[in-house]
């Protein structure tokens, strides 16, 4: 009661004050019909006061947010659920739900009643427009009674999180003698797996017949049939330069590289490759990412990575059966391309696209070429990562695996 006297609003208190007024001043006179309209007005601000208390915040709230991982520049659906947990209806009342400014303005709801037992749900979009992790939440739901007397205000604490991850766009186009290194590294493995490869095994029912090995069987007087090949997993590893571009936003070089990142991840990932990604500094963020589940690490990770200052650090290692190489064309990040012998693609952000010093594109890609990578740049336009992606793999395949 305490608490819900002092929600009184402007008009209560007025009310109360005008009601002491006239009560003191009836009380002075004898005037019975003045004190009547006194205690008429002090009433009506303290049984409202009291309805509240009883009936107002008697309150459950749940908050659902599909989905949970957004892409750079998509929305999500939010929606918030309030039950009335008391058996009288509840007067109009006023949704606050707190959200993070990278997920757009904090909403603002208004419900007419909950009947009691009952429960009211509004939906509002979250709009993802920066990567990183924020939060939607806590919601605070404020009661007001009919005649404006009192405005009862409840927080609660619960929040919910939202990931916004790198966009990623589709990229067409097979890597590099994908088909060709498939078929020489299982021949390879199978030829060099030791005895359980080569030695046929027992015929079981449902076998096709074509892969009997009908020699093995004539010797061993029952069928034996050649056993199927093993599967071989190729490995990339995806290189990414994390230096702070200073320019900031959903599209500078940096979530551009990211995004690029991304999309080749999920194409390799799609073709049954398994994946490493690393930064330029050499830190691991995934270790070994296969298939969906594999992704969705990948962009977990690559959500919540922060840009990091330039530094002269080693040149890049490569050694997977594909190395991938995501770097600003700055003169710090081409100076620490390595020199390849193998199957490597790499893609350079053009900063000086984005007003931001560095190596001129041409340049930049003349130098990583002349290193023997299959490279394009990326320039600001979406279009430019998938056109980077098939610019590149054209090359390597017009030339050749290294």
């Amino acid at each position: 009661m305490r608490r819900a006297l002092a929600a009184l609003t402007f008009r209560g208190k007025a009310l109360i004050a005008v009601g002491l007024g006239l009560g003191c001043g009836a009380a002075l006179s004898g005037q019975r019909d003045v004190l009547r309209i006194a205690v008429l007005l002090l009433a009506l601000p303290l049984v409202s006061v009291w309805l509240a208390s009883r009936t107002h915040f008697r309150l459950g709230a749940e908050r659902s947010v599909t989905p949970t991982h957004v892409p750079v520049g998509s929305t999500a659906q939010a929606t918030l659920t309030v039950t009335n947990l008391a058996r009288r209806r509840t007067s109009t009342l006023l949704l606050r739900e707190q959200v993070d400014p990278h997920l757009g303005p904090s909403i603002d709801r208004v419900l007419e009643h909950v009947e009691g037992g009952g429960s009211r749900s509004t939906t509002f979009p979250l709009e993802a427009s920066q990567r990183g992790r924020y939060d939607v939440g806590p919601l605070s739901v404020t009661a007001v009674d009919p005649f404006g007397l009192v405005r009862l205000t409840r927080a609660f604490r619960s929040t919910q999180s939202v990931l916004v991850v790198p966009r990623v766009y589709a990229l067409d186009g097979a890597v590099d003698a994908d088909q060709r290194g498939r078929g020489d590294r299982a021949s390879s493995a199978l030829s060099s797996g030791g005895d359980d490869d080569i030695i046929p095994r027992d015929y079981r029912p449902g076998d096709d017949l074509r892969r009997i090995h009908w020699r093995a069987s004539a010797h061993s007087d029952e069928l034996l049939v050649r056993r199927e090949e093993q599967p071989w997993t190729r490995h990339a590893t995806i290189t990414i330069d994390l230096a702070d571009d200073g320019i900031g936003g959903p599209r500078s070089p940096l979530e551009v590289a990211l995004s690029m990142a991304a999309s080749v991840n999920a194409h390799l990932l799609s073709r049954g490759w398994a994946v490493r990604v690393e930064s330029l500094d050499g830190r691991c963020l995934v270790a070994q990412a296969e298939g969906a589940a594999g992704q969705a690490r990948v962009l977990d990770a690559l959500a919540m990575v922060q840009p990091v200052a330039g530094d002269d650090g080693p040149a890049l290692r490569t050694g997977s059966d594909l190395s991938v190489l995501v770097i600003q064309s700055t003169r710090d990040a081409v100076r620490r391309v390595p020199l390849v012998h193998h199957r490597c693609l790499a893609f350079i952000v053009d900063v000086m696209a984005w007003g931001a010093p560095g190596l001129d594109a041409r340049e930049a890609l003349a130098r990583t070429r002349a290193h023997g990578w299959h490279a394009a740049t990326i320039g600001p336009s979406p279009e430019s990562i998938a056109s980077a992606w098939q610019a590149a793999t054209d090359d390597a395949i017009m030339t050749g695996a290294r």
